[in-house]
């Protein structure tokens, strides 16, 4: 099963073993207590990644799972890739608070150290949902998907089921993740999608930089965000609206085909068994 349809496996098996981790909070909601709750969130946001991990070596053995981690060690880019980890989604924060405070919105302020920052962004890369997620998402998925498909087909694919998957997240009562919220997180999510892919395929492979980007937009989200409850529903608009935009323009810029100019898109080509198991076309 899993041989014949690694993709589909992947994600069956994702949004089973994260949603019967997080439905509890679903459920239960405010009788669960905080660190209990908090823990469920932190194991289904690894569940990706376990899977990916797991799936790899059943597929196609140690070695493929050796060069599946490998990814997580491609640090030699060119340095303008780490220009924008850190100064792509500084730019949104920026244009969030500039425009924010126009039509009157919530005030917005970073109420925490900057010690605190840095190990809330430490702690997003791992074993939060930075490391957790994107070893399957973009290290096992992705490849698999632009193997029959356009990067940027791939990209919308996978960014509509990615979202999806934190659908339990926003019917837990928590005022920040409201169900109001979970369209524009949806767009987010394909927007962020197409750049995370533009990474990907662009530093060759690299998941160390597609991780360290999830951790850099997330980390705007909790600290800026999260604080203002049901109140935070026009500054992610206007976190989301140039993200949207920046999609568009790597699209544009990148091309399509493989939302990278200097390289080939990242494919998996199906496993051996799989390829001579297909029907002869006469």
């Amino acid at each position: 099963m899993v041989r014949r349809h690694p993709l589909i496996a992947f994600f069956v098996l994702t949004y089973a073993l994260a949603w019967i981790l997080w439905l509890p909070l679903v459920f239960l909601q405010d009788t669960i207590p905080a660190a209990p709750g908090f823990v469920l969130v932190l194991l289904g946001s690894n569940v990706p990644s376990v899977l990916g991990i797991f799936l790899t070596a059943i597929v196609l053995g140690g070695g493929s799972l050796r060069k599946l981690l490998a990814r997580l060690l491609i640090w030699r880019v060119d340095p303008r890739w780490y220009l924008v980890v850190v100064l792509g989604p500084a730019a949104l924060v920026g244009y969030m608070v500039a425009f924010n405070a126009l039509p009157g919105g919530p005030t917005i302020s970073l109420n925490v150290p900057l010690l605190t920052a840095v190990i809330t962004l430490a702690f997003f890369i791992f074993p939060g949902s930075a490391l957790g997620e994107e070893i399957g998402w973009r290290g096992y998925a992705l490849p698999r998907l632009q193997a029959r498909r356009s990067a940027l087909g791939a990209s919308l694919i996978l960014g509509v089921i990615w979202a999806f998957y934190h659908l339990p997240l926003f019917f837990t009562g928590q005022a920040f993740r409201s169900p109001g919220l979970f369209v524009p997180f949806v767009i987010s999510g394909i927007a962020l999608s197409v750049i995370l892919t533009w990474v990907y395929n662009g530093t060759g492979g690299s998941l160390l930089l597609v991780v360290l980007l999830h951790a850099t937009a997330n980390l705007p989200l909790t600290l800026l965000l999260e604080p203002l409850g049901s109140r935070a529903m026009l500054p992610f608009l206007l976190f989301v609206g140039p993200m949207v935009v920046a999609a568009i323009v790597v699209v544009i810029v990148a091309g399509p085909a493989h939302l990278s100019r200097k390289h080939r898109k990242q494919e998996e080509p199906a496993p051996p068994e799989v390829a001579m198991a297909a029907p002869r076309v006469v």
